[in-house]
């Protein structure tokens, strides 16, 4: 998604911040992956190419050991993404809820930023290498069958931790956005605070009234209200995408099913057609014994036909000659 529109017109805002820019990640140094070799910043820039992704040198011959080996790196990344999630990722969201100062506000959500676009990247990337693992041949075999569901169930399931702790920091992000609008406008009526504060989480408000001596501590609470609004903005479309992930995931588990099915019951149809096709075969080597055997009957009726024929013929020609 495009941050441009996340900030606002000034100067020290939010809308100078590009995550996807030049700014060196404070992260990439600290993480160098989760047990795939290359870590999902590599991953990233794969997904924008070919779309595939090697799992640490995944075996092609689809055996059942094989398929426990992606099984058991995958459990081990989604543990170690956990860790992160449950580490760095709530530091650094406390940090944005503790800062008080402009530049505070800018640093600490940059690093929110950084650390939940390698969450998304990383749960986009085990969802590729899960499907691999479906799509791999013998992952219906019931040896291996029960593991590559668990990997399912833990990655459906670290989605859903997530989706919790985003779900819960951006009520906490709404709770400041409204206090620190109300220390920027001080004379409005209840009304106009609701209405304004909406305005802010949409994205509207450009502009904080700042009157009298008040002015920097009122500059101080917009742009710290603006920071947190945006990053509001932010974990709503994570939260989107986050919900089709899920479901692309639980799909997975089923998606191959009837392509097993179909499988199994072609095997069965050859097997049935193999045994069917040597019946045939038995029958018809018998029929063709019995054919030869037949033909030996024939061919020795002949002879003996032939024989009494001759007989026959040499008693008449011998009776002729020696008449009584």
């Amino acid at each position: 998604m495009s941050y441009q529109a996340l900030g606002d017109s000034t100067q020290s805002g939010y809308g100078q911040y590009n995550p996807y820019g030049a700014q060196q990640n404070p992260y990439a140094s600290q993480e160098q992956g989760y047990g795939y070799g290359g870590g999902y910043g590599q991953a990233g820039g794969m997904e924008q190419g070919n779309g595939g992704y090697e799992m640490s040198n995944m075996q092609q011959s689809g055996g059942p050991t094989a398929i426990l080996n992606k099984c058991k790196e995958m459990n081990e990344a989604i543990t170690q993404l956990r860790t992160k999630r449950e580490g760095p990722l709530v530091s650094a969201q406390n940090a944005l809820l503790d800062s008080s100062t402009g530049k505070e506000d800018q640093a600490s959500r940059q690093n929110v930023d950084y650390i939940e676009d390698e969450i998304n990247t990383a749960l986009r990337y085990l969802r590729d290498q899960f499907k691999r693992i479906k799509e791999t041949p013998g992952s219906g075999d019931p040896r291996v069958s029960g593991q590559v569901e668990n990997v399912n169930r833990n990655l459906r399931r670290e989605i859903e931790q997530y989706q919790r702790t985003q779900s819960d920091f951006q009520k906490r992000l709404e709770e400041q956005v409204r206090r620190r609008y109300e220390i920027a406008n001080p004379e409005a009526t209840p009304e106009e605070l609701e209405q304004g504060v909406q305005m802010v989480l949409a994205g509207q408000e450009q502009s904080f009234a700042t009157p009298g001596t008040r002015s920097r501590q009122a500059n101080d609470a917009r742009q710290a209200t603006l920071q947190r609004s945006a990053a509001i903005r932010k974990i709503e479309q994570d939260m989107i995408q986050l919900g089709q992930l899920y479901q692309e995931v639980a799909e997975l588990i089923h998606q191959q099913e009837p392509a097993v099915t179909q499988i199994n019951q072609g095997a069965e149809d050859t097997h049935r057609n193999v045994q069917e096709a040597n019946s045939k075969l038995d029958n018809a080597i018998t029929s063709a014994r019995n054919a030869r055997r037949w033909k030996w009957y024939a061919l020795i009726a002949v002879i003996l036909i032939i024989i009494i024929v001759v007989a026959v013929a040499v008693g008449v020609t011998e009776a002729n000659k020696n008449p009584k």
